[in-house]
This record gives structure tokens, sequence and C-alpha cells, in this order.
């Protein structure tokens, strides 16, 4: 048996009507929902669309003709980055300077290296390694390694060192900081032009820019102390007539190298006279370089030149990081007083491994065999004969290094100086002569830092003219340079490779 209904045509109508009511609503809502999802999207896309303020730097001097204006007086109002995005702005604006004044060009945009260039990762009064995932912001691959926090810890436990290396090195720079002149130099006395470029050095080697958060302001500061000391003198110091010249000028000039490479690689603000300036300082190296491819006290290379391995070791550092950063001198060619150079350190190795102070073998000492083996790699002559039997030297001689133990020139022990050169040299070398050097001095240069940062007394060689203040100042820099070698060998001094 079946039930049957039978629907009436009102029934009919009735159920026709309800069923168009009932798409008409849905359709309604639907259409309804599409709108809304579209207004949301079209929000959200023009939120994120919106610019953002730039970050501004402001760099204010004084107007007229007072002497003070040499150095700009420095303002930072950025703030950290929060992400490591490329696309970051920073505007830097100068106000009105002399013509030969290094101050910031104005209205330049540059891109910010995102977290102090480092990815996510920040140094604290304590010491921590974050897990940010960014590239180096935009960085020069060779550069973005080296200003990359992971990639320098990654570097130094691989050499053989620890987390308190790094911690060492910032506690160091924060130490300097409170030690810069209010004109921007460091040190007193006669040799504020090195004492200037030896801590440039140590903030470069730990890629502090004058973009950077903590230091930029105290780097920036110090490129425009030297760059106006080139701008004003025949050579980079404050007595260009003085007899160590050839070390005040060259090692600011090795300063002023790195951080126009610098600059240059990342884009930074141009800072006004820099690239003349090193133009000019490497020309005076140039010219002053003697027949034999040394370099003498007050760069005389003409009657009778008081040539030594000292003065050319630091002479060829500045050639070397002039070379690299395709500085273009007009004087000469870069290269090849690069191998007149290595010829004149030939002359001055010794059978047993020593380099003597002058060529022939003329007074061989042991605080010079790092000054010639580092000099011969970084002319492109690190497989020498010379520079192996320097560093079989290095690794038979140097056991130890014994903080505040010991004095002069065949001190092995604790002599900065001599130490300053031979970690270099074993670093390019590597293998077991890196291995056995890094246990000598490592743990010994930790130990030799107090509380503050500073490092206490120890010899640091050839410094006797140096005043008390800057006495400090070279030993603290010599101590963070060595600490840095496990990363520092960028831009400058060796482009990440062995005996370049």
């Amino acid at each position: 048996m079946s039930l049957h209904i039978e629907s009436t045509d009102e029934a009919l109508e009735e159920l026709k009507k309800q069923r168009t009511k009932t798409l008409a609503a849905a359709i309604s809502v639907s259409f309804l929902g599409v709108a809304l999802m579209g207004l949301l999207l079209y929000l959200v896309h023009i939120i994120a669309a919106i610019p953002e303020d730039p970050p501004m730097v402001a760099y204010a001097t004084q107007e007229g003709d007072n002497p003070d204006i040499d150095t700009p007086e420095v303002t930072q109002t950025t703030q950290r980055p929060s992400s490591s995005s490329a696309a970051a702005q920073v505007k830097v604006i100068a106000a009105v300077a002399s013509a030969d004044v290094a101050v910031v060009n104005p209205d330049i945009e540059v891109e910010v290296p995102s977290e102090e260039l480092s990815t996510g990762i920040d140094i604290g009064d304590g010491f921590g390694i974050g897990t940010g995932d960014g590239d180096g912001g935009g960085i020069p691959g060779i550069l973005s390694k080296r200003c990359d926090l992971n990639d320098r810890m990654k570097r130094i436990t691989e050499n053989g060192g620890t987390p308190q290396c790094e911690e060492a090195v910032v506690k160091s720079l924060r130490w300097l900081k409170k030690q810069q002149n209010g004109n921007g130099s460091w040190g007193d006395g006669q040799f504020k032009a090195s004492m200037t470029g030896i801590t440039l050095l140590a903030y470069l080697a730990h890629c502090e820019t004058p973009l950077s958060e903590e230091f930029g302001e105290n780097v920036l500061k110090g490129i425009s102390f030297l760059v106006d000391l080139g701008m004003k003198n025949p050579v980079i110091s404050e007595q260009p007539g003085l007899k160590e010249v050839c070390y005040d000028h060259a090692v600011a000039t090795y300063a002023l190298c790195e951080a126009y490479t610098f600059c240059k690689q990342m884009d930074i603000p141009s800072i006004s006279n820099l690239e003349r300036v090193v133009v000019k300082a490497v020309d005076r190296i140039l010219d002053a370089q003697c027949p034999n491819g040394g370099w003498a006290y007050s760069y005389n290379n003409r009657i009778n030149p008081n040539i030594d391995l000292s003065v050319t070791g630091w002479n060829v550092q500045a050639l070397k990081a002039a070379e690299h950063g395709g500085i273009k001198p007009t004087k000469g060619e870069i290269r090849t007083a690069l191998r007149k150079a290595a010829m004149y350190c030939r002359k001055n190795v010794m059978p047993d491994g020593k380099f003597s102070y002058k060529e022939n073998g003329e007074n061989p000492r042991s605080s010079l065999v790092g000054v010639g083996v580092l000099s011969l790699q970084m002319t492109g002559n690190g497989s020498d004969s010379a520079a192996r039997k320097g560093l079989d030297w290095i690794k038979n001689n140097v056991k130890t290094l014994e903080w505040g133990n010991g004095s002069g020139t065949e001190n092995v022990k604790s002599n900065l100086y001599m130490h300053y050169y031979c970690v270099q040299a074993a670093m390019n070398r590597g293998g077991d002569v890196w291995a056995s050097y890094n246990k000598a001095f490592r743990d010994a240069v930790l130990g030799g830092q107090k509380p503050d940062g500073s490092f206490s007394n120890n010899d640091t060689g050839y410094a006797e003219c140096l005043s008390g203040k800057s006495k400090n100042i070279y030993r603290q820099c010599l101590a963070t340079l060595m600490l840095e070698t496990y990363y520092r060998f960028l831009p400058g001094t060796g482009e990440g490779t062995k005996n370049s």
C-alpha cells in the first residue's frame, strides 16, 4: 500500500514563491559576504602600503670660522630596526660647514644595515646569540659575512675561539668609547693620528661604521678628525715634521682606507673629502718608498735614509688596505710598491727564521718575525722561503703569552707589538701553526682584561715615545685587534683567504 498526497495548484504556487524568496536571500547573503571580504582585503593592502616616516640621523655643525668646526657634532636619533629588511631608510642631514671639513653630505638616502649590521642579534651588558633570519641586510658578500654576528661566532668557534672572545671585544670597544676626546681623536701628545687610526681599526674590524647604533657617532668623529688633518697637512699628523711621522701617517692611512672601503661597499653616505684625503695619503706613502723597497723615518727616501722593517710593516698594511679598497693613487701603482716591499722584506730574514731590524742581517729581533711574515703575506708572497722560515720560528718559539711578564725587543712572552703581527701571520697560514699559536695567546689576552673592559699593564714593544694615555690606548687596541683576528681579515687585510 502506498500513501499519496495530491498537491493543489494554490499549494504549488505558494511553494514556488517560498523557493524564490529563499534563493534571493541566499544570493544576497553571498554577495554581501564577497563584498565584505573584498573590503577587508582592500583595507589590509592600504594599511600595508602606507610608508613609515624614516628614522633621522642629524649631524649638526657650527657656522663661522670657529676652529672647533673641524669635527662635526653628531646627534643620532635612530632606533634599532625591528627586522632585517633592507628597505628601511635613513636620511642624513648636514648643516652648513666650511669646504675643507669632513662632514656627511646632505640629503643622501641609503639602506640601513639591519640590527647594527647583524641579523636579529643584540649584545647587551651580558652576551647572547639570537636566531635571526636575514642575510646581512643586502651588504656585499664579503662584508656581509664579517658584519653578521652569527657568522662571526661561527668563524670564532671554527678557528679555536670562544664566545668570551667576542664579549671581550665588545667590552673593549665600550671602554674605548669613553676615552674619545672631544675633537674625535684618541690618545694624547704628539701621536693622536696613529692612536685614532688604530682605534678606528678596532671598531672597523668589528664592523662598526658611522651607521652603527652604539658606536656610529664615535666612528664618524674619528674618521672626520683624520680627514681634517689630511686636508690641513701634507701628512695625516698633527706634527708633520715629526721623525716618527712614518708611523703616524701610515696607521692613520690604514684606518682611512678601511673606512673608505666600508663607506663605498655599503653605500654609507660619503664623508666629505674622505676619498680625496685617502688618495693623497696613499700618494705620500708611494712617494716615500725607498729604492730598496722599504720605508724610513721622516719619510726620507733620498739621502742615507734610516730604513727599517718596523716602519715598513705599517706602510705595507696601509697599501694593502688601499689596494683592496680600489684606491687609485696618482703617483704610482700600489701593486708595484708592494712587490718592491717584498724584495726588501726578503733581505731581512735570518737563517734561523728571525727578521732583522735593517736589511742584510743588521740587528735581528724576535719582535720583528711577525712583521716580516705578515708583510710578505700581504704582498702575495706568503709561500716564500723567507715567510716559511719565519712561520717555523713562530711555531717553535712562541709557546705562550704570559701577560705582564718581561719586556724588551727579545721578549717573546708578552710583547704585544710582536703578538699583534704574529697572530695575523699564523691565522693566514692556518694549520698546525695557527692551532699552536691560538693556544699561546687566546686565554692570556682574555685574562688580561679587567672588569671595566680595559687591559692591565703589559709590554707593548715599541712605545717608548708614547705618553701614558696614548700607551693605554695602544695596548687596548693591540689586544682587541688580536681577539678580532678570528674574523677581521675582511676587507682590508686578506679578503678572507689564506696568504693573500
